[in-house]
């Protein structure tokens, strides 16, 4: 997975502002409606692969003290002018040597797994979050879905028998990308064996989106109140086991 891949795709696609529309904002919402169950006073929180710093920023405001870990020099960049006080530097999800074991007492990683395609890599990065969490403490880890793929990239732009012919998609529907992607999708299974070698525990799963990927036009076209009666919503039903997968993400908050 080489990092300029990477660099491309933010410098297009910036994350500041996808969190910021009514799609993103509902992710952000939902994500710290949950954060904000598991979150006690005084406490660390590592941000592994924070982005441009949204989660950061907005936990910093709430009083937490918060050191963000960052891949891409642009999402940085974008995070320190916004935020200039925040404790942020570059490093691999896969390597956080610079951090001492049994460090924070929460740790997010809400980007990493999306861009780590290889199982090993994946599992180096738990392994890495477990190591640098305190004992008793809590891991968030965002996956993006292979269903949620599997419908807008293959069929609804018309790619899906060019890809099971090459082998990209599987007989099981369930897609099989390759080294140099810039994302992964999994599905529960394939986390639950994730979670198992590295003897993590779920607390929970829940889905900060839910079908607000595939209803970005109609969020849009929404009044502020339905709008915001749509974020309730997706609170509400997030955790409910029929829909987990069925959006573009799931979030897992694990300990051990």
């Amino acid at each position: 997975m080489a990092l300029s891949n990477i660099e491309k795709h933010y410098n297009k696609h910036p994350e500041d502002l996808r969190l910021l529309r009514r799609h993103g904002i509902v992710e952000f919402e939902t994500t710290m409606h949950h954060l904000h169950h598991f979150l006690q006073p005084n406490q660390l929180i590592l941000d592994i692969g924070a982005g441009t710093g949204r989660y950061t920023s907005a936990l910093m405001a709430e009083g937490y003290k918060v050191k963000a870990v960052e891949l891409v020099k642009r999402n940085i960049e974008v995070f320190l002018k916004r935020e200039p006080t925040a404790d942020v530097v570059q490093g691999d999800a896969r390597n956080l040597s610079f951090i001492p074991t049994a460090t924070a007492d929460v740790t997010l990683l809400l980007g990493p797994l999306y861009h780590l395609i290889a199982y090993s890599d994946k599992l180096k990065a738990l392994n890495e979050a477990k190591r640098i969490t305190k004992p008793g403490g809590i891991i968030l880890v965002a996956y993006l879905m292979n269903e949620y793929s599997i419908l807008t990239f293959c069929f609804d732009e018309d790619r899906i028998g060019d890809f099971l012919k090459r082998g990209i998609v599987d007989q099981n529907f369930h897609l099989n990308v390759q080294d140099g992607e810039l994302y992964d999708y999994v599905r529960l299974e394939d986390i639950d064996r994730l979670n198992a070698d590295a003897g993590l525990r779920r607390l929970t799963i829940f889905s900060p989106d839910g079908a607000a990927d595939y209803m970005r036009t109609r969020l849009n076209r929404m009044s502020e109140e339905t709008f915001a009666h749509f974020i309730e919503y997706q609170k509400c039903i997030s955790e409910r086991p029929d829909l987990i997968g069925a959006g573009s993400h799931v979030v897992d908050v694990l300990t051990f």
